[in-house]
C-alpha cells in the first residue's frame, strides 16, 4: 500500500517531469526555490528517470504522425528435442 510520502513523492517526480509548463517551473522556482530545490536533490534519480524514458518515447514515436518507428527484428530460435539432428 502507497502511504502519504510515497503518493507524495511520485506526484512530485511526474508533476515535474511530465506535466509542469515552463511557467509553472519559473513560479515555482521564484516563490519556493528551496523546496523545489530539496525535492530535486532527494529524488534526482526518479527524475532522470523520468526524464531519460520520456526522452526514448518522443524519439521512437514521431511527432508529426504520431506513428512508431519500424523495426526490424527477427528472433530466431534453435529448438532440438532430446535427439540431436545430424547435419
Amino acid at each position: 500500500m502507497m502511504g502519504p510520502k510515497d503518493l507524495n513523492k511520485k506526484n512530485f517526480i511526474l508533476w515535474y517531469s511530465l506535466y509542469a509548463s515552463q511557467k509553472e517551473l519559473e513560479m515555482a522556482r521564484a516563490s519556493n526555490r528551496e523546496a523545489l530545490h530539496r525535492l530535486l536533490k532527494e529524488y534526482a534519480e526518479e527524475v532522470d528517470r523520468v526524464d531519460n524514458t520520456k526522452r526514448l518515447y518522443e524519439r521512437i514515436v514521431q511527432p508529426q504522425s504520431l506513428s512508431t518507428q519500424g523495426f526490424d527484428g527477427v528472433l530466431r530460435m534453435d529448438c532440438f528435442s532430446g535427439n540431436e539432428k545430424n547435419i
